[in-house]
């Protein structure tokens, strides 16, 4: 891909490499202004590629079944319980423990409104285990209903999407992002990438999951209005 398209398309990691391989153009020494400016090269990169668990048609994970589990129990003792041990495994667990103790805090956050402590737990989960495309992926989503800044999303999704390509709401979710940035910048290229990015999103989505091939269907008809 060219350095333009990989920027419009989201790819913000795959940009900056490449822009640092053309010193001599404007758009590349913008591209590299604006990685520096929002420190987009502290997103964690993966360190090996692993099978990734899928996403179930309820629209969860295994990696979720945890906090599920924990937010089911009505006792309060043991529910504190659980959260002590939470906090413990984060403090002293393996690095895969932690990840998953603060990707578990995360969603209970999550749940309880604590928004910005939500999205420190997130990344903290990507920090411990950066090869899980389901921590990249639900710290985009947070983040973007928090609205943090678009490039900032698109760097953890990218990540997500390098490890499970086959992921549709990480498609769909990037196809969001870059519909946002064109709605800000007025810049046509990231509505192509947006309609692109639905595309390969409707085909990842298998055919059980009606509910999220009807929200991204839905989110290609709500772009008609930018298209015609």
């Amino acid at each position: 891909m060219k350095l333009e398209q990989l920027f419009y398309s989201g790819q913000i990691h795959a940009c900056f490499q490449r822009a640092q391989s053309e010193p001599d153009s404007p758009f590349a020494q913008q591209v590299i202004a604006l990685y520096e400016r929002y420190q987009l090269g502290n997103i964690p990169c993966y360190t090996e590629r692993q099978e990734q668990t899928t996403e179930r048609v309820d629209e969860t994970y295994a990696e979720q079944d945890e906090v599920f589990a924990i937010r089911e129990i009505k006792e309060e003792e043991q529910f504190a319980v659980s959260t002590r041990q939470l906090e413990e495994r984060a403090r002293n667990g393996s690095s895969v423990e932690r990840a998953q103790s603060f990707f578990t805090q995360a969603q209970l956050f999550l749940f309880a409104h604590h928004y910005d402590e939500s999205v420190h737990c997130f990344l903290q989960a990507v920090k411990y285990n950066p090869n899980k495309a389901v921590y990249y992926g639900l710290a985009a989503q947070t983040m973007q209903r928090l609205d943090h800044i678009p490039f900032e999303i698109l760097g953890y999704l990218e990540r997500a999407i390098e490890l499970d390509d086959k992921n549709a709401r990480w498609h769909w979710n990037r196809a969001l992002i870059l519909t946002e940035l064109y709605k800000s910048l007025q810049q046509e290229a990231f509505l192509e990438q947006a309609l692109i990015a639905l595309e390969e999103a409707l085909a990842c989505c298998r055919a059980e999951q009606k509910s999220l091939r009807s929200a991204i269907e839905n989110t290609l008809e709500n772009m008609r209005e930018y298209i015609f």
